[in-house]
């Protein structure tokens, strides 16, 4: 029986039926059956997901679970009939995403809220917005990959606030992260095995997705590094495996920490390991970042825990040999890592077919002063085709702060560093607050987090990677509705701490509630 604040108003069922039709003539006009009828499906499915505000978190758990244990790189999309292609990920981002809307409209349940980083992230939409607005004839030539860009750049501000709208309570955020591990521990698990045996598990789920066609060739190929096999598993990458490990990591930590359960340790040993075994610089990058995190917030107890590490990587030398030599070798190479990075192949008639890291920089900025430094060339006009080489009208630079530079120029750039820095201070000083509690560390796992990821961003191209950038649109999410959540604090101390909590939850008001541990 429904009740009458549930039912649905001729009103906003006259505004479903439209969002229906704008949904299927979108997908393909209206000339595909089969399109329409995918259109028709999805509003049903977003109905259906509107009557379960109870069970928001299992959803965005299993947003989570699609993300990481489902590989990204067209290895799986839905039939060649529709116009675009569409990947599980794609499917369900927008399936929840449309329930959630339908949900705001007839469910008073759900509610949309702030998240207290809406300054930065205004921002940071008006000058992705603004950079392709100033630049039109530039993006008139690349105007449908600029679409493509400025799509998924929006899915994941939506689905940022879904998160910060349906996840509510610190024990709701504890849910998600919980998800988040044990995918992540899958994924590290495939990518030990992989590494071992060179079978890719997460290239063999065409049995369990049976609606997606399976694209063998569009998986990627194993490559080597050391006479090692690199691992990516459900990634489209090893620096993207790499990357997301890194980030995971803090959090296996946080719930090892809370729960005192041995399972959780062993889950972050699965996670370090497979850091290792994508032969990534960039991931034991992040690795590193975060140690000054935990230095900075918990330094006694990370003194104190510093040497389990010896048997840790003892355990990693015979789990995947030549791992942690991989990783040494990459960072020390014959001639020294920077002559490396700036060596240029130059072909026989003088064009330059190969440019590492360093030597990409001088011509690259000599590019953004040719646009307006201010907002860059227009947000997805820098064009890096995966598979289609001949497409491109850029080069791959392992720079998403210097792809953001050119894209949307100086104010592009200082819009992310503000949003990264007002995110991981916030959580510094909640973590300062809970110092004397145990759930104070998953602020200081969010921040080492969010550090690993925005250090990472130096050496890899960020953005293009769906798995790494959704992972951290998530914990950007999840450490705002942390910082709006009471604080956690023993009774003595919770008095003197009334100023510092109203900052690190980042707004006016709200009730002080202190828990004790």
């Amino acid at each position: 029986m429904v009740s009458a604040s549930q039912r649905v108003s001729p009103s906003v069922a006259a505004i479903m039926a439209l969002l229906a039709l704008l949904t299927a003539d979108i997908l393909a006009g209206a000339s595909h059956v089969e399109a329409i009828a995918l259109g028709l499906l999805a509003f049903v499915f977003a109905l259906w997901l509107a009557r379960l505000a109870k069970s928001w978190t299992v959803i965005v758990g299993s947003v989570v679970c699609v993300v990481l244990l489902i590989p990204n790189d067209g290895a799986y999309v839905l039939p060649e009939a529709l116009p675009f292609q569409l990947e599980p990920y794609r499917v369900i981002i927008a399936l929840v995403e449309l329930g959630w809307i339908v949900s705001l409209l007839i469910d008073p349940r759900v509610r949309s809220r702030t998240s207290g980083f809406e300054g930065p992230l205004l921002l940071i939409i008006a000058v992705t917005l603004g950079s392709d607005l100033a630049n039109p004839r530039h993006v008139d030539t690349v105007g449908s990959d600029v679409i493509k860009a400025l799509w998924l750049f929006l899915s994941f501000v939506l689905f940022y606030y879904l998160v910060v709208s349906v996840v509510r309570t610190r024990a709701a955020v504890e849910r998600v992260i919980t998800v988040i591990v044990s995918a992540g521990t899958i994924e590290a698990v495939g990518a030990l095995v992989e590494r071992r045996a060179g079978y890719n598990i997460f290239d063999h789920l065409h049995p369990l997705l049976p609606i997606f066609n399976y694209v063998p060739a569009a998986i990627a190929h194993l490559e080597e590094r050391g006479g090692y096999l690199r691992a990516f598993a459900s990634s489209g990458d090893p620096i993207e495996l790499s990357t997301t490990m890194a980030m995971l990591l803090p959090l296996a930590a946080y719930l090892a920490i809370s729960r005192r359960q041995r399972a959780w340790w062993l889950a972050g040993a699965f996670i370090l390991f497979a850091d290792f075994v994508g032969g990534s610089r960039t991931g034991v990058i992040g690795l590193f970042a975060m140690l000054p995190v935990f230095l900075w917030l918990r330094w006694r107890e990370t003194l104190r825990c510093w040497p389990a590490l010896i048997p840790m990587f003892a355990v990693l030398h015979f789990a995947a040999p030549g791992a942690i030599g991989t990783i040494i070798e990459g960072f020390f190479p014959k001639g020294g890592i920077v002559h490396q990075q700036q060596e240029t192949e130059i072909g026989p008639h003088g064009e330059v077919k190969y440019s590492s890291r360093l030597a990409r920089v001088g011509p690259e900025l000599h590019e953004y002063l040719r646009h307006d430094p201010l907002v860059g060339q227009g947000y997805g006009t820098r064009v890096v085709g995966l598979h289609d080489a001949a497409a491109d009208n850029a080069i791959i630079l392992d720079d998403q702060w210097l792809d953001t530079l050119l894209e949307t120029g100086l104010f592009g750039v200082l819009a992310w560093i503000w949003l990264f820095t007002r995110a991981i201070r916030r959580l510094s000083i909640r973590a300062k607050l809970e110092r004397h509690t145990r759930e104070g560390w998953l602020p200081v796992a969010l921040a080492a987090s969010l550090v690993s990821y925005a250090i990472a961003m130096f050496f890899f191209d960020a953005f293009g990677y769906i798995q790494a950038t959704s992972m951290a649109f998530t914990l950007l999410a999840l450490s705002a509705v942390l910082l709006r959540a009471p604080a956690h604090a023993t009774p003595e101390r919770a008095e003197g701490s009334k100023r510092r909590t109203i900052w690190a939850r980042g707004h006016d008001g709200g009730a002080y509630s202190p828990a004790t541990s």
